[in-house]
């Protein structure tokens, strides 16, 4: 291997390192509660290679975004895909949010979490969040367009409103358990999310 090989392909691994750093801590303890300081300590890194590949915390802030966007559209979209069975999927989403808090994983809605912290500090901030909520939107609402192509809903299905109240009862939930930490919450979001089908069940 050339030194110029190494030389990039160690810098791609310290950048990762950091991200994946950053990324435990945004989560877990927040955004505003975290200092580029403990994450240089904590990555293993020295500031210089921290600001050669995020010149600045917003920079790092919208790699964690990006970051938590590609997991959490990846595990729905897995979700999806496994059970085109709407009802089945409402189940296995539950369970695995369940499954994910019992594990120390889940800790909230990184995205909710992230705009309460940082408000309308910055509008690249807000587009960025908005552009996820909007690609999360056109997922849900895809999948129930399938669901209706595939006969288990009515064809007079609002499924923009639909998807809008899918991922209320979604975040309402979530938002109650990280307010209670009672499961309760999160057990009890599948029967929010089925009452919302009632209306449009194929019979």
């Amino acid at each position: 291997m050339t030194a110029q090989r190494k030389k990039r392909d160690s810098g791609a691994s310290v950048r990762e390192r950091i991200l994946d750093t950053a990324t435990e801590l945004f989560y877990k303890q927040g955004f505003s509660n975290t200092g580029m300081r403990q994450i240089i300590q904590e990555s293993g890194s020295v500031a210089a290679s921290l600001y050669d590949h995020f010149p600045s915390k917003k920079e790092l802030g919208i790699a964690y975004l990006a970051r938590q966007e590609e997991k959490t559209l990846s595990d729905l979209g897995s979700l999806m895909e496994r059970y085109p069975e709407v009802q089945e999927f409402l189940r296995a989403w539950v369970i695995l949010k369940e499954r994910q808090i019992r594990h120390y994983e889940f800790f909230g809605d990184p995205f909710a979490g992230f705009a309460n912290q940082v408000m309308d500090s910055d509008p690249e901030y807000t587009e960025f969040l908005k552009g996820i909520a909007e690609k999360w939107m056109k997922m849900i609402r895809d999948y129930l367009s399938r669901a209706v192509a595939s006969g288990q809903f009515t064809r007079n299905m609002d499924i923009q409103y639909v998807s809008r109240r899918v991922l209320m009862a979604y975040h309402g939930s979530i938002t109650l358990w990280r307010m209670t930490k009672d499961l309760r919450y999160i057990r009890e979001m599948e029967d929010s999310l089925r009452e919302i089908f009632e209306d449009y069940t194929a019979r």
